[in-house]
């Protein structure tokens, strides 16, 4: 009925065995990869890396749901073989990083030492075109691309990604919506980013995350202001077919803090 997905920490699980085992153990079939395991980037592996990986997914009713790409969007040659890659090992989707690299970033990395280009950058052109190069070789592929709301990137809030969508316009790009990354430049996750976005229908992950206002600090599911519950609520009853996604946001992320997020999430979606 509901689709649960994980980002193991490194910390928690390092190579992609201890990965897999930690699912198994918390009961998630769908995972969530970075681009580099044990020091190695999965767009450099082998054949026998691949068919390896391949089999233990298979062995162990396991599946990539989302591929997190490590390089900016413009290194083309990185991402199609990471796309290469992901398509042997049967990956639904890759996520790209858009930073930012507009005129408007530049002048936004001078504001206060950094700390606020992500309120001031824009996409570049070049980021643009390397995006609607890179939606094309996933659309021929099968495998969608998601772009993420991160506060210290250009895509900083929902306006920004919906001028982002605006530029490309391709339907298999698709939409991380993290409340944590909204509660961080002060914008309400459920009552004014979503209620307001004209994205709602691109949206293939939900973080299942929390933070304070205050400060931007992370805390467990339900004890700060990123409204999950009501996202989760909204989602469900627009008949939402996508992932709620658990990662290592906090610090110390252990398999006790993944059990707790769950646990408090699971009761959540009981209440509703």
């Amino acid at each position: 009925m509901f689709n649960f997905s994980m980002l193991a920490a490194d910390r928690a699980a390092a190579g992609l065995d201890q990965k897999i085992r930690l699912c198994s153990e918390l009961q998630i079939s769908n995972m969530e990869l970075n681009d580099e395991l044990e020091g190695k980037s999965i767009a450099d592996w082998s054949g026998e890396e691949v068919e390896y990986g391949r089999n233990q997914l298979i062995a162990n009713h396991k599946k990539i749901v989302l591929l997190n790409g490590s390089r900016p969007v413009t290194d083309y040659e990185y991402y199609k073989k990471l796309l290469a890659k992901a398509l042997l090992l049967h990956v639904e989707h890759v996520k790209v990083t858009v930073r930012g690299t507009g005129d408007a970033a530049v002048e936004g990395a001078r504001a206060e030492g950094g700390r606020s280009a992500g309120l001031w950058a824009e996409p570049g052109e070049d980021e643009i075109e390397a995006l609607r190069k890179l939606a094309t070789a996933a659309r021929v592929q099968g495998i969608g691309l998601v772009v993420e709301n991160d506060s210290s990137s250009c895509l900083s809030d929902d306006r920004k990604l919906t001028a982002l969508y605006n530029r490309i316009k391709d339907e298999n790009t698709a939409v991380i919506y993290n409340p944590l990354e909204f509660v961080r430049v002060k914008a309400h996750p459920f009552f004014h980013a979503f209620y307001n976005s004209k994205l709602k229908g691109k949206i293939r992950f939900l973080r299942v995350n929390d933070g304070l206002f205050a400060d931007g600090r992370p805390v467990l599911p339900g004890e700060g202001n990123a409204e999950v519950k009501e996202l989760a609520s909204i989602l469900l009853k627009r008949s939402y077919k996508g992932y709620f996604s658990f990662t290592p946001y906090m610090p110390d992320s252990d398999p006790a803090l993944y059990r707790s997020m769950l646990d408090r999430f699971h009761k959540m979606l009981m209440e509703l």
